[in-house]
């Protein structure tokens, strides 16, 4: 079953790219039966989705999925912090789970376009997910509702309503390695090849992060940060290379009513990636 639902105003007035793509919203298209484990592929524009799920184990207060996302080629989609450009991913369980899903991202790239510099995907993607489920009555379908947005030429936002069958028969069985595969190929906090390694705000009011590597020559180390929606910022600039990368991160926000805050930072440098999150003390005032 699947529903296209209208957007948040607020979301229009975010984001022109999005405004320019107001003719162009389609709906999702249900495409062939649905699996157990899985959702129909839902197709768009640009590309296709859908869910799938391991099978629940007994006793589990939670259960891992995955958002897979197949792009045609030249489309792209959101990182967890797009930029001023779009919005990321968001899923929310209807029935069968608790609403809040968690959500986790691969290293992203950057894409730059006529509306700015955003970090997201420009090739097919698979997020993890966590539901988190009863474990006293553990669910028999999942539904919830997608929303994100693909570009081109211009955005696509859209919300569709998909159904998760949980049935642990063969074929769940076999979306489960779809789902072990993509919760594997989470970037570790830190390796020896790549490790975030200071972090500090500086007195200009922007945030310093160094990143060492095993390669003396970073200048083609991408970094992105997460604050969360309301602590945005710009693309960090990279200030120093070597094998401690520095950058400065301009803050979109009023850092003075911020507070202390959990911050997301991913590096990718070559092959090697890495993702940790730290808790960001408050500026010195």
């Amino acid at each position: 079953m699947v529903a296209i639902f209208s957007l948040a105003s607020h979301v229009w007035a975010m984001n022109p790219s999005f405004r320019l793509a107001a003719l162009a919203v389609a709906g999702f298209l249900s495409v062939g039966p649905a699996q157990a484990g899985a959702s129909k592929w839902q197709e768009t524009d640009g590309g296709r989705l859908r869910i799938v799920t391991e099978p629940v184990q007994p006793g589990s207060t939670s259960l891992r999925g995955a958002l897979q996302i197949d792009l045609v080629p030249g489309w792209k989609t959101y990182w967890r912090e797009p930029g001023s450009a779009g919005v990321p991913p968001q899923i929310t369980a209807m029935s069968g789970a608790h609403d809040e899903v968690r959500i986790d991202f691969p290293v992203p790239h950057w894409v730059d376009d006529p509306y700015g510099a955003w970090a997201g995907y420009t090739e097919p993607v698979t997020l993890p997910l966590t539901f988190g489920i009863d474990p006293d009555s553990p669910p028999a379908v999942i539904e919830a509702n997608v929303f994100l947005g693909i570009c081109k030429d211009v955005c696509i936002p859209f919300t569709a309503k998909v159904d998760i069958e949980i049935s642990g028969g063969q074929s769940e069985r076999l979306q489960g390695l779809l789902v072990s595969a993509a919760h594997g190929a989470l970037a570790p906090d830190s390796s020896d090849a790549l490790s975030v390694r200071n972090v500090r705000w500086t007195e200009t009011g922007a945030l310093e992060i160094r990143v060492s590597t095993d390669d003396a020559n970073s200048k083609e180390m991408a970094l992105f940060v997460s604050g969360g929606t309301e602590r945005p910022f710009q693309k960090p600039v990279q200030t120093a290379t070597g094998v401690e990368a520095t950058f400065a991160v301009q803050p979109l926000f009023d850092t003075e009513e911020a507070g202390a805050f959990d911050l997301v930072i991913a590096a990718r440098h070559g092959a090697d990636t890495v993702e940790t999150t730290i808790s960001l003390p408050a500026p010195d005032r």
